[in-house]
């Protein structure tokens, strides 16, 4: 039997030792834990330092997408100016007259259709340079693949018609003047390139009226500026000059308009062509928002010199109808889908192909 003295020893012992044990215990869970701060402030340290370069590789990331987006906007430049130097070099050897074909354009549900009709028209008219100008904030690529299928030379430039001159798409056509910002970019083109220039004929014409091939052949007889009848406009079922029985019907004594016919050309812009050289001698002959209601035409045909009993009556002697004013019915949508064509979004991918736009 063990004395009771020697066991009180041996328990305080085993006692000792356990408590050193928890100790020792204690201070390794307390080191442990001070460790896992310290791994804890550094994989803290770390991460912040990796978040900055993170910030930094997306600024940089960032620039390097801005530096691409202009080099593409200046590679398109680029290649827009070759090939408008390239398609109009060719013109010094021809003695066919250059058509310079003005089409202002804007976004609405019949745009790709009217613009590919045109197309396959000019399409079989030679030496005709096409320039369009859309009404919008940039090019759009439905268009600019219409006029690369078109196989024509053609300009493709944009201009934005300031919002207090928008229509709405509920206004009536007449409501206010369209295609001046259009029309107006497209002779600044024309002054800046083609101010050598001696010979050609300059004509504004709309994306959705039709043509027959032989209005092109009248086009190129113009010395100064050419006038013929218009089908389906103001009212009537044709708008003409009237000329002198007397002598051959070479003078213009009057128009047939009835629609403000006191204007000084009581005409449709379809109706009249200009040499490319009145274009030229005269800067200052643009394009108004300030002109009264259907004085676009007589406004620009004064402001190049000519009066309303000196242009050439073509066409036979006016006796032919070569060109007609022709409008696209507006489509009937509902407001859903008009919110849909004014916001240019939300359609499905086979809508978007058929209006023209990015899906």
């Amino acid at each position: 039997m063990i004395p009771s003295r020697l066991l009180e020893k041996w328990w305080l012992r085993a006692f000792i030792a356990l408590v050193v044990f928890f100790i020792w215990q204690i201070c390794y869970a307390i080191n442990r834990v001070q460790g896992l701060e310290e791994e804890k402030t550094v994989l803290q340290a770390t991460i912040e330092v990796l978040k900055r370069k993170s910030d930094v590789l997306r600024t940089e990331i960032h620039e390097k997408e801005r530096a691409l987006t202009r080099l593409d906007g200046r590679i398109e430049e680029i290649d827009t100016q070759i090939r408008d130097h390239i398609s109009l070099l060719p013109r010094v050897n021809r003695s066919t007259p250059y058509i310079y074909f003005i089409t202002p354009t804007h976004f609405r549900a019949a745009q790709k259709a009217d613009l590919t009709r045109l197309s396959y028209t000019l399409s079989h008219v030679p030496n005709l340079h096409w320039i369009v100008v859309e009404d919008s904030d940039k090019l759009t690529s439905s268009v600019a693949e219409i006029l690369k299928s078109s196989r024509l030379p053609y300009t493709h430039l944009n201009a934005r018609t300031p919002k207090d001159q928008k229509m709405k798409y509920t206004d009536p056509n007449w409501t206010l003047p369209r295609g001046v910002e259009q029309r107006n970019s497209a002779l600044l083109w024309i002054r800046n390139q083609l101010a050598g220039v001696r010979s050609g004929v300059v004509y504004f014409g709309d994306d959705d009226n039709t043509y027959d091939l032989k209005v092109f052949g009248e086009m190129r007889k113009v010395q100064k500026a050419g006038v013929w009848p218009v089908g389906i406009v103001g009212g009537m079922f044709v708008e003409t000059p009237i000329l002198a029985k007397n002598d051959q019907g070479r003078s213009i004594i009057d128009f047939n308009a009835v629609w403000k016919r006191e204007r000084p050309f009581p005409i449709d812009m379809a109706a009249f062509a200009v040499n490319i050289t009145l274009i030229l001698q005269n800067p200052n002959a643009m394009f108004s928002f300030d002109v009264p209601r259907g004085y676009q035409e007589s406004t620009f045909l004064e402001k190049v010199g000519i009066h309303r009993y000196n242009m050439e009556p073509l066409a036979e002697k006016c006796s032919k109808v070569y060109v007609w004013h022709t409008r696209t019915e507006k489509s009937k949508l509902s407001k859903d889908l008009i919110e849909k064509l004014t916001k240019k979004t939300g359609f499905n991918q086979l809508e978007a192909d058929a209006l023209g736009v990015e899906f």
